[in-house]
């Protein structure tokens, strides 16, 4: 055989691997479809949409990717009454780790949606044996929503699917429903799916899912907006608080040492580093944020900088988060919800993520490019929790100086007036407070 046949040869086989791949993941969509079919009422573009139902499950990070569609909801439908439903989880590991931050009856960040983007909002828990169901079934019985949009995560699989379909017509829900079109799927065939390009950023998810009613209707790229509703009173505790601690005047940077998983955890020695190191360079000064569990980094970032660091883990609500990074000119962090709250609230974020999942898919929205990842073996694992070869590698195969330079790209060119030493910076800081 030629060399030009066994190229040939080599370059086939992948394109009917890739043809395959979507035949089956066509297919899949086709059956999901029918199910919706069967169960639900088809949408009528002549009757208005007065009522809308929007349910969204995830913590903080995953609510926010929620945002732009939610906006988009609000500005098509101006005379619609939108309620959302929410739960951080159907996952007890993840329930419990966000009831350790957040009342789960009662999720602070909607404060970020109502009531600017919805006029409605209820969070409830899926612990117990209707795991949920009761509360939903009591909160379609009240507003007798005419449609459902069901705002997804890209890639969910085909049982996940037909799960949410059977919950909600056993809460009750006879109507249109949305949501469901997916074409991609995490579960098979992973590496084949993201060559196909099929693997798309989270925020694209909740966007296309409510394109699929026609009442939406097709969505230009420049629609897609995340931004935050910051209420007025945290905002009005953040200025004052920059301006009593004398922050004004420096370029302000936030650092979020903290992750829910300690795979997703660059340690805390080299954000020290790299901060050392802008505050050398342009006279920084910084502010940790976090949660209550990432008090130990704070103390240790704090102790390590000196005055120019003010360690505020643990010491704000969500919306006084978002008021302090709006003020702020730099974010620097590990994938985290603190990272998308930065990235909707208009600051510039450099995030250091692991290679658990695949590229461009949880970049914060704004920022998107602006990531410190290494490429590794055993990437893509999608392992949520931990590690699965208990070395954390990924995460920690990023250096300080790949950080530093994406620091300075937001940051550019440092003044000469800003470059002072350490010790004479904190001096003055400390003088002041």
């Amino acid at each position: 055989m030629s060399s030009t046949s066994k190229l040939g040869s080599r370059d086939y086989w992948p394109l009917v691997i890739q043809e395959l791949v979507l035949l089956v993941l066509k297919l899949r969509r086709s059956f999901v479809r029918s199910i919706q079919y069967l169960i639900f009422r088809r949408f009528d573009p002549q009757l208005p949409l007065r009522k809308v139902l929007v349910y969204r499950t995830g913590r903080l990070g995953d609510f926010l990717n929620a945002l732009p569609a939610l906006r988009l909801l609000r500005t098509r439908l101006p005379d619609a009454r939108i309620v959302l439903a929410t739960t951080v989880s159907s996952m007890p590991s993840m329930q419990s780790i966000s009831s350790a931050y957040a009342n789960l009856e009662s999720l602070p960040w909607l404060e970020f949606a109502l009531p600017s983007l919805v006029d409605s909002a209820m969070s409830f828990t899926m612990m117990g044996p209707d795991r949920g169901l009761k509360s939903l079934r009591c909160l379609i019985t009240e507003e007798r929503p005419d449609v459902l949009f069901v705002l997804p995560y890209m890639g969910e699989s085909l049982g996940s699917k037909l799960k949410k379909l059977v919950f909600f017509r056993l809460a009750g829900f006879k109507g249109p429903i949305f949501g469901f079109q997916g074409l991609a799927t995490r579960k098979t065939l992973r590496r084949s799916q993201y060559q196909l390009g099929l693997y798309e950023h989270e925020v694209y998810g909740p966007v296309r899912a409510i394109s699929e009613c026609p009442a939406i209707g097709t969505v230009a790229e420049e629609e897609i907006v995340m931004r935050l509703a910051i209420p007025e009173d945290p905002s009005r505790w953040a200025r004052n608080m920059v301006s009593e601690l004398w922050l004004e005047g420096h370029p302000l940077v936030a650092i979020a040492p903290g992750a829910s998983f300690q795979h997703k955890m660059w340690p805390t020695e080299r954000f020290i580093t790299v901060s050392e190191a802008l505050h050398q360079e342009y006279g920084c000064r910084f502010m940790v944020i976090g949660s209550d569990a990432d008090r130990p980094s704070g103390v240790k970032l704090e102790e390590s900088l000196g005055a120019c660091c003010l360690d505020m883990t643990g010491r704000t609500s969500v919306t006084q988060l978002a008021a302090l990074l709006s003020l702020c000119r730099l974010f620097v962090g590990n994938d985290s919800g603190p990272a998308h709250v930065a990235s909707a609230a208009d600051c510039p974020c450099v995030t250091v993520t692991s290679a658990l999942d695949f590229p461009g898919i949880w970049e914060p929205w704004n920022s998107r490019g602006r990531v410190a990842r290494t490429r590794i073996d055993c990437e893509f694992c999608l392992s949520v929790t931990c590690c699965p070869l208990k070395t954390n590698a990924c995460i920690l195969a990023i250096d300080t100086d790949e950080v530093l330079n994406l620091c300075r790209q937001v940051l550019g060119v440092p003044s000469p007036h800003c470059i002072e030493s350490k010790f004479t910076a904190a001096s003055r800081l400390a003088a002041r407070l």
